[in-house]
């Protein structure tokens, strides 16, 4: 931890970390490596055990109560919409994407509500005008909504 690794790294690096970093060939790199998975995978186990037996005693010590009273836990605040009326969206859809078609027919239905919305067709060729006209086509999207700009 001489030199540059003992001023960039972080108090807790542990020392098969360092040498792990620092080996001189792979097959090192690789035994410190292994080393530090072993050590890490049993510190999960203990903490785990250690996790279970809490869960345990603390079901023992008080049956039934909940450790957080879910009462008096705030309600959040209610969360203003997502999307303003001036807003204007750049989404980027794959053309073989299921998901990404309901998303795009739930946003061309807020048209109305927003300034515009800006399509990338991802999985289109560049240029290609018929190929980009046949699927504005399959999702309605309307000439006069292009010509107006509201969809790009």
């Amino acid at each position: 931890m001489q030199g540059i690794r003992g001023s960039i790294s972080p108090p807790t690096l542990s020392p098969i970390e360092v040498l792990g970093i620092h080996a001189r060939d792979e097959a090192e790199r690789r035994r410190y490596a292994e080393a530090w998975v072993r050590a890490m995978r049993e510190d999960v186990v203990q903490v785990l055990a250690f996790q279970r037996a809490y869960d345990e005693a603390g079901r023992g010590l008080y049956p039934g109560q909940l450790l957080i009273d879910p009462t008096r836990v705030p309600k959040p605040e209610p969360k203003t919409p997502d999307l303003q009326s001036g807003d204007r969206l750049l989404f980027f859809t794959r053309t073989d994407c299921a998901r990404c078609d309901a998303l795009l027919a739930r946003l061309l239905r807020r048209l109305d509500r927003l300034a515009g919305i800006d399509l990338y067709p991802v999985g289109l060729k560049p240029g290609d005008e018929p190929a980009v006209r046949d699927w504005a086509a399959e999702y309605n999207i309307q000439p006069d909504w292009v010509s107006g700009r509201r969809v790009t």
